[in-house]
């Protein structure tokens, strides 16, 4: 008897501390200075993309070690496909994110458990499909990116692993977005530590050790994905979130579905789009040298360390800045977006002078090829052209994210990955060659970023609008 009732106070306190550590959260969103809130909420999300891109790099620094850079190509051209699953995960970590943030700014705790328990088990049903769909059709969608007779096989050594597990892929990225929704970035960020470090552990064993090559890295990276899928699990099951994945709350609505694909499918859309632009890069690439995709794929990865810690910020002010619309704090989110976008901005600068000066040396890291190199240099510097201006973008079109306003968001996103990339990637390369190739993203880029700002000043007008009305309704 004594020992159930020690028991149940344990439960209690236990309880009673998941509950204070909630209200913490909701109270760092609510009511802590604008640029200490971002910065604890941001920090986080980019500690855990900064380790994100270190397990990509390390990827290609184990693989480049065997210096073949016929193995570097395939895992590049297998790439894109893999962000198809990413994309399917961000239609629930996005827009369910951007709706849970509304929730629980709206106090609908209630409401915000649901939407988690309806994307918890709408995904775990999509990650099924999905696995089924991409190795039914694997060997066209190997075809279809760029692959030569040489790069054909560690390209389909890698794809083929990815896509039997696709499902822990697809589960964690869901996750991890409710659990940033609700301010637990940090929790967030541990979860996906924890499996990149697992990955960056296999790598050189995988690799090297066993001589796996490409599927050594699929391999590891996979091992890593099902570590990261425990901690989330944990973090849900455990008490310690205000969401809930328990099958009593799994109840799906117009309401649930409607609100998250509004904001998610634009944004799985563009990564997508994101995806599809990176093969047809790839297959206008491999029209110069398999070795010039190899240098695609360094490049990508090396100036993705930069994009991601810009995303990472981005993702850490979404709770913000949908926690304090929902809560009708406009003043907040007006002084939050201006401070998310200086951050972004000065983080940029400092990468473009980083890329600008040291580019080869830092190719030069992962493989000695001289013609990949040449290519990964080339392309690393060209991006230093629009690179200061895509904080401003990301920060523009994760508000608008945040805000429900899913159009102005997807234009934004998809102006500089489609609808303004692809012309000038078919355009640029048949006037001036490779240079050509090179420069067409930049330009993108810097069309996008003029688009962004003209959106960008009608939603401040907006802002102050909203701001006016809730004084005078207070008044």
């Amino acid at each position: 008897m004594q020992t159930e009732i020690a028991q149940a106070d344990k439960t209690e306190k236990s309880k009673q501390k998941s509950q204070q550590e909630a209200r913490k959260k909701l109270e760092l969103l609510e009511n802590a200075p604008v640029s200490r809130a971002i910065l604890l909420l941001a920090l986080p999300t980019m500690m855990g993309m900064a380790v994100q891109m270190l397990y990509n790099l390390t990827d290609t620094f184990f693989i480049g070690m065997t210096d073949n850079s016929l193995l570097v190509a395939g895992i590049s051209l297998a790439s894109p496909l893999f962000m198809i699953l990413q994309g399917i995960g961000n239609i629930f970590a996005i827009g369910s994110a951007s709706l849970i943030s509304r929730q629980l700014g709206a106090k609908e705790m209630e409401s915000a458990k649901r939407t988690s328990a309806v994307t918890f088990y709408t995904t775990l049903a999509l990650g099924v499909v999905m696995t089924c769909l991409l190795i039914a059709f694997k060997t066209p969608l190997l075809h279809s990116v760029g692959t030569s007779d040489l790069t054909f096989g560690p390209t389909n050594d890698y794809f083929t692993i990815i896509a039997w597990f696709a499902l822990p892929s697809v589960l964690n990225i869901a996750l991890a977005g409710q659990m940033r929704a609700e301010g637990a970035t940090l929790q967030a960020t541990i979860g996906m530590s924890i499996g990149i470090v697992a990955n960056i552990i296999l790598d050189p064993i995988m690799i090297l050790g066993m001589n796996m090559g490409a599927a050594g890295a699929a391999l590891a990276t996979i091992i890593g994905h099902c570590c990261s899928l425990s901690y989330n699990l944990y973090h849900f099951m455990s008490g310690k979130s205000v969401l809930s994945i328990r099958p009593a709350h799994f109840k799906p609505s117009a309401l649930i579905y409607g609100q998250t694909l509004k904001i998610g499918a634009p944004a799985s859309l563009s990564q997508v789009v994101m995806s599809v632009s990176m093969v047809l890069s790839n297959v206008v690439a491999s029209g110069f040298s398999d070795a010039f995709v190899a240098g695609i794929g360094i490049f990508m990865r090396v100036g993705g360390l930069c994009l991601s810690l810009l995303f990472g910020l981005t993702m850490g002010y979404q709770p913000f800045a949908g926690y304090n619309f929902g809560a009708k704090r406009f003043d907040r989110l007006r002084e939050g977006l201006k401070v998310t976008t200086l951050i972004s901005t000065a983080f940029a600068c400092v990468f473009a002078v980083l890329f600008y000066t040291r580019g080869e040396a830092i190719i030069r890291l992962f493989i000695q090829d001289p013609e990949t190199v040449r290519a990964g240099t080339k392309l690393l510097r060209a991006l230093v052209i629009a690179m200061p201006l895509v904080g401003l973008q990301l920060t523009l079109g994760t508000t608008f994210q945040a805000l429900g306003q899913s159009i102005n968001a997807m234009i934004i996103t998809l102006g500089r990955q489609c609808l303004l990339y692809l012309p000038l990637l078919y355009t640029l390369p048949r006037f001036f060659g490779e240079t050509g190739f090179v420069y067409a993203q930049p330009t993108a880029d810097i069309l996008t970023t003029l688009i962004a700002a003209v959106l960008g000043m009608r939603l401040l007008k907006q802002i102050g609008q909203l701001h006016e009305s809730a004084a005078t309704a207070r008044a």
